[in-house]
């Protein structure tokens, strides 16, 4: 796979970074020789070369030939195979191994020659364990330089380093340069030499090998806890310090990887710190700040990042303007996390609440064209999740798709989402109900059923016939704002969510949305319960009304054991999270429904038919009412009040 190809080149051009961490310089321009580190071979005069093009170690003398894979195998013998020797680079430098990584791969393996032909090698050549290369030590060095220049110096004071840091340190000016020793368990294990004068060169005069992580001591145990600061420079970690914040030091932007490493191999301590990138503000440090966050999440340690005032570089530049200055820098950047979960208090949002206030006080509701439910709903609907139920054939779609009639022809868009009933036969029941509405004869005699729409005779009256041009005109006027979206079994609350944001691109309004009906949507997820999508797609609706702030009507059907009962929240219990994510419940049911004796048959066959609206639950207004309709099912119209 070219993927993992590209992995390994990338592993292979990182010998040179592995040699250095074993304290073994190999490349550069002079690319001096080195022992050769084959065991076997006793090699007195230095006759081993790195050879860049290929990203091999070659002895000239015994013509043994290494890659890292090959010297990660001599360090680890754990690492038996191939893979393995590839995932243990992985985790020294910090790069994601496949985890697919030679399943299958044969091109990839075959790639790895050494392994294949090491049988067949002299034995010579062969690698083995080898005795780990000892830690340097320069505490003499150090100690001897102190004994005869002192600890700290003019140049510690004008950079704002206290003497107490010096002594806590063991900082001191010799040779024209500042010396800052890292210490590990006592030792020293390397030092940065700095130039005090510009004329000085070269400008660092470092101890052989790399850098090793100044205030590694941080992650021994379990830690101090805490904010951490992460810089680049020493004097920048004493630079925290001094404003009393604790801060290591990676001596180098380069060391990311090895921060990385110390955090890895101690993760107790590493969790108990607020790890914060210091990086310079350069270019360089700006790639620093986030290797290192990238790092530290693939670890599941969370990183923050500073933010230095502009023109300034660096914690020991502020520190030197005004420490004043660098102690709040540094104390916003520690306390960030505190502050922010302090904003999600109540009281902090209380002019969050008074902004929301204003803005709803200059929005009106959508009146529903039933003056009596209005009332109950203080003006209509506003933005929420509204849930209308009842049972089978008792008029739930008539009663929503004469509210979206009534809105949309006052001037509000309206997004209906029919999962049952075609286009044409919503269409059809509007203008039948217009008839019904517009019919000036004695028991309205002349109007139009939604089926008498859809299959229009020719030998009707001329009456009949101007009422229902008259009604068919009206309902192109009025429904220019009702947009209807038809489907059965296909259409899915996401879909509902692309389809609103949708219309408000191209329409730059909010419509009210309605869904017909919520059983019947396309499940979320094909393998769960009935009741565990339709929790789903509740939830959903609730979102969208709450993400783009308007209401949703849906419709619900009830469970066929609240036929002959009278409505309540129960009626709902099969329908998932109806109950608890509704702003508003309401229910249709027959009137004198639950009371002894109740016959649903002959109260369905009535004309007009007597149906009550319960509201069950209205989260911002009245808690409970009950609202009598007249429905002529024929026509589908409701009409509010009492049959007579």
């Amino acid at each position: 796979m070219q993927k993992n190809e590209r992995l390994l080149e990338e592993l292979r051009g990182l010998l040179p970074e592995y040699m250095a961490q074993k304290r073994i310089l190999i490349g550069g321009r002079k690319n001096r020789l080195i022992r050769c580190i084959n065991p076997q071979h006793e090699d007195r005069h230095p006759s081993m070369s790195y050879y860049q093009q290929a990203h091999k170690l070659k002895c000239f003398s015994c013509g043994a030939s290494y890659d890292i894979f090959d010297v990660i195998a001599m360090d680890y013998p754990d690492c038996d195979s191939f893979p393995r020797q590839v995932k243990k680079a992985c985790d020294i430098f910090g790069l994601p191994f496949p985890e697919d990584f030679g399943r299958g791969d044969r091109a990839v393996l075959s790639a790895r020659a050494p392994a294949a032909i090491r049988k067949t090698l002299p034995a010579a050549t062969l690698p083995a364990p080898q005795e780990s290369v000892p830690q340097a030590d320069y505490t003499a060095l150090i100690e001897e330089k102190i004994k005869t220049h002192g600890l700290g110096g003019e140049y510690f004071e004008k950079r704002g380093i206290s003497r107490r840091l010096c002594e806590k340190y063991r900082l001191f000016q010799a040779d024209g340069r500042a010396w800052m020793p890292v210490f590990e368990d006592g030792k020293c294990i390397c030092y940065c030499a700095r130039a005090i004068s510009d004329t000085l060169q070269p400008r660092y005069k470092n101890s052989p090998g790399p850098m090793e992580i100044f205030g590694a001591r941080y992650f021994h145990g379990e830690g101090e806890g805490g904010a951490l600061f992460i810089t680049e420079s020493i004097l920048d970690a004493l630079s925290a310090e001094e404003c009393g914040y604790q801060a290591v030091a990676l001596c180098g932007a380069a060391n990311v990887r090895k921060f990385l490493e110390l955090c890895r191999a101690n993760p107790a301590a590493a969790n108990r710190y607020k790890l914060i990138a210091a990086g310079d503000a350069d270019e360089a440090g700006r790639r620093m700040n986030a290797e290192l966050a990238k790092g530290l999440r693939a670890q599941e340690l969370s990183c923050g990042e500073i933010q230095l005032p502009a023109q300034v570089k660096d914690f020991n530049e502020l520190l030197m303007r005004d420490r004043e200055v660098l102690r709040i820098v540094l104390g916003l950047s520690a306390d960030a996390d505190r502050r922010a979960y302090e904003k999600t208090s109540a009281a902090a949002a209380v002019g969050e609440l008074l902004d929301e206030a204003i803005r709803r006080a200059s929005r009106d509701a959508c009146p529903t064209g039933f003056p009596a439910l209005d009332r109950v709903l203080d003006g209509g609907l506003y933005a929420g999740l509204y849930i209308i139920g009842a049972i089978s054939s008792l008029g739930k779609t008539s009663f929503v798709l004469q509210i979206a009639d009534y809105i949309a022809a006052h001037g509000t868009d309206v997004l209906y989402f029919s999962l049952e009933m075609s286009r044409m036969e919503l269409m059809s029941k509007s203008i039948s109900r217009l008839t019904y509405q517009n019919d000036p004869a004695a028991g309205h005699a002349d109007a139009f059923t939604a089926r008498q729409v859809m299959r229009l005779r020719q030998d009707i009256t001329p009456e009949r016939g101007i009422l229902l041009s008259n009604s068919i005109e009206q309902y192109k006027y009025e429904a220019r704002r009702l947009f209807l979206r038809e489907g059965i079994g296909d259409i899915s609350a996401a879909d509902i969510r692309a389809a609103v944001g949708e219309h408000i691109r191209l329409r730059g309004c909010k419509p009210v949305v309605v869904v017909d009906y919520l059983q019947i949507l396309k499940p979320a997820d094909p393998r769960a319960t009935d009741k565990q999508n339709t929790d789903r797609s509740v939830v959903e609706l609730k979102r969208i009304s709450r993400d783009f702030d308007l209401p949703v009507l849906a419709i619900s059907s009830f469970n066929r054991e609240n036929y002959r009962n009278a409505v309540s929240m129960e009626a709902f219990k099969e329908s998932g999270a109806v109950e608890y994510s509704s702003d508003v419940l309401l229910g249709l049911q027959l009137s004198g429904a639950g009371e002894p004796g109740f016959d649903v048959n002959a109260a369905k066959a009535r004309s007009p038919r007597a149906v009550e609206l319960v509201l069950l639950k209205n989260r911002n207004g009245v808690p409970y009412a009950r609202i009598e309709y007249a429905y002529i099912a024929r026509f589908g119209y409701f009409g509010e009040g009492a049959v007579r």
